[in-house]
């Protein structure tokens, strides 16, 4: 499986970092990483992660600047591309068709070859104009989730929280995990 992981300049890089630990060594599985320099100072200051970390996390990390790339055409392969964190902006551009960084223009090449695309909006409260946006983007095949994580499992770290929205994603793409905390209704004694 083909894997890209896209991570914007939205805050919540511990999602991504999440979700890259989970797929790191699965040896059937190539990720590769788009980053951005905002993205990468995030990392950084919520995580302490820098980008030596992140480069031995993933097959391949490349430059969101770097348009000349394969993953910039439809001809190469991919299976999914998980943006996550999103921004807004982010979410707002792949729903415009403006591809100005390799992030937006794989985005753009999974929507026209309808890929799985999985956008991990981190922002709060949105917008009428960003809702119109994700709306038209899950008209159009994109999943969109929200890094609004489960209670229900009583989380007892900002890890737990990381975690719980990575194996949604990894659910979402098709990959079994014991991320999710499985919900489990409340049975009572009648």
């Amino acid at each position: 499986m083909d894997i890209v992981v896209a991570m914007t300049g939205a805050s919540g890089a511990g999602y991504a970092l999440a979700l890259l630990g989970e797929l790191e060594g699965e040896e059937s599985i190539k990720v590769t990483l788009i980053v951005n320099s905002t993205a990468l100072s995030i990392a950084s200051r919520e995580c302490g992660v820098g980008p030596q970390v992140l480069r031995r996390m993933v097959s391949e990390m490349v430059d969101a600047e770097e348009m000349d790339h394969p993953l910039a055409s439809g001809s190469n392969r991919f299976d999914a591309l998980v943006v996550c964190p999103c921004t807004t902006s982010t979410a707002s551009k792949i729903a415009s068709g403006i591809a100005d960084n390799l992030a937006t223009r794989a985005a753009a090449v999974a929507l026209k070859e309808r890929r799985r695309l999985v956008l991990v909006v981190r922002e709060t409260p949105l917008s009428t104009p960003v809702l119109k946006n994700l709306h038209e983007l899950s008209t159009w095949g994109a999943v969109i989730l929200p890094a609004s994580p489960p209670f229900y499992s009583g989380p007892s770290s900002i890890d737990d929280i990381y975690r719980s929205i990575a194996g949604r994603v990894l659910d979402i793409i098709g990959i079994e995990n014991e991320l999710v905390p499985r919900y489990v209704p409340l049975r009572t004694e009648g």
